[in-house]
């Protein structure tokens, strides 16, 4: 396994070329704070990483989207204690997620 990166396991949905033409699913990914992963298709240090950023799909046929809820609106923006406890449980559910919560934060504080 390449130094810092982890197995990815269908968690993140990033293509990268290969060396036979077309692409390939990452096989191994390392989660930037960014919301970006840097992705590998193999083992070889010498192979090329590739920065791919992480965008949740959205699905416009579940019907009419709804505004945010306040109380998720406030976790999101908060710091600390409940922003931390708000982003390791999204993590722990989807990555992509985790990406999209982690995005919104930064945002926020601009």
């Amino acid at each position: 396994m390449p130094h810092n990166f982890e197995l990815n396991n269908g968690c993140v949905d990033a293509q990268i070329p290969s060396q036979q033409g077309g692409n390939v699913l990452a096989k191994w990914i390392k989660v930037l704070r960014s919301g970006e992963v840097v992705a590998r298709a193999g083992e070889d240090p010498d192979k090329p990483e590739y920065v791919v950023p992480l965008h949740l799909s959205t699905d416009y046929s579940l019907g009419d989207i709804d505004t945010m809820p306040y109380w998720c609106e406030e976790l999101l923006q908060s710091n600390g204690a409940p922003f931390f406890a708000l982003a390791t449980m999204v993590r722990a559910l989807d990555l992509t997620a985790s990406a999209e919560v982690e995005r919104y934060h930064c945002h926020h504080e601009q």
